[in-house]
This record gives structure tokens, sequence and C-alpha cells, in this order.
């Protein structure tokens, strides 16, 4: 059963069409604006990090690296700087302030099929968040579940799917487990047979 704590984040980005130099400089302002004038209370990410309570700055992350930073639970705010359409999960979950450059579009609903996100509901209730999927029950349970969508003519893609679990609280990590899962699922189902 997912029991994380909902976390109330303001979240942010500059668009990846920004030079660099101007965009860590608007997220620079909106991390201080949020940590009440306190630079020591803002966070740069550029790999492992001590972190301390106050909002957290991320510049150029793939993914995988935005999924791992939603599990900073000092964080109070996050901003990226360098933001591209490869993070569109976490945007279409998270809705995060454009502060800068093109808004990335994304779907008006995080899943558009009504079966996938009653089935997203239900893997939410059924597996252990402080494992995800690494531990093979919870695994099991998830990949049947989407196989069984699957057999019954339902779509989805990874990225959907991930966005799905942000938005139900699941970790950062467990997230992008899910949305790997997904992948290789695809990658299986498109794998030409001998």
């Amino acid at each position: 059963m997912m029991i994380e704590e909902v976390r109330h984040l303001d979240r942010g980005y500059v668009a990846s069409s920004v030079r660099l130099a101007d965009g860590v400089v608007a997220a620079l302002g909106w991390a201080l604006a949020r940590a009440q004038g306190h630079w020591d209370r803002v966070n740069l990410s550029m790999g492992t990090v001590r972190v301390v309570p106050g909002p957290v700055v991320i510049c150029t992350p793939d993914l995988k690296s935005l999924a791992e930073a939603e599990e900073i639970r000092q964080a109070t705010a996050i901003v990226v700087v360098g933001a591209r359409p490869g993070l569109k999960a976490w945007i279409s979950a998270f809705r995060p302030e454009r502060l800068a450059g093109a808004a990335i579009p994304v779907p008006d609903r995080v899943v558009d099929d009504p079966d996938v996100w009653a089935a997203m509901e239900t893997f939410t209730d059924l597996i252990n968040s402080g494992t995800g999927l690494t531990h093979p029950c919870d695994r099991s349970l998830v990949t049947d579940g989407l196989l069984e969508l699957r057999r019954a003519g339902h779509t989805f893609d990874p990225d959907e799917l991930m966005a799905a679990a942000f938005k139900l609280n699941w970790r950062g990590t467990a997230a992008w487990d899910l949305r790997v899962l997904a992948s290789e699922l695809d990658h299986a189902a498109t794998a030409p047979t001998s």
C-alpha cells in the first residue's frame, strides 16, 4: 500500500531554449523568493550534494535525475533549468510554473484512458511504497496488470504511466521504475519474432 507523505511543493522550470546563464538567474530568483530571501537555503543540484531544507535548483536534468530529485525530502520547492520535452512526464504530473522560454506542451489529462487510470489507482493501493517495484511481488503484480490492459486493447506510453505515478504520489524512483517496466513491455511487444 502506498503510504508516502503527500508533498505539496512549488515547482517551476526554465525551458532549454533560454540561454543557460539567463535560465539560472531566473531560477535562482524564483528559488530565493521561496527561500524567503535566505541564499543559504537554496540548493544547486549537479550530482550528489548535501541538501539543506529549502528550494532545489536542478540544471539540465534527464528524467531519471529529476525523478531522484523528487525524493529529496528537504526540498521545499524544485526548479529545473534547461527543461526540454523529454521531461514531459514530470511537467504533465506537476504542472510546474514556466519561468522563461517556450512552454513544453503536455496533454490536458495525465492519462487519457480511464481504465488505465483506474489500473494505476489500483497499483497505488496494492504495492508497497517503501520498495516500489523493486520487490518481485509488486513488480509482478504491475507487470501482469499492464499486460492485461494490453490484452484488453488499452494503450499507454511509458511517460504517461510515469506521470500518473507521480500524480498518485509514488516515490520518484518508483515512478521511474514503472516507466522502465512499461518501456520493456513496449519493446517486447514490438520485437520481431523468429
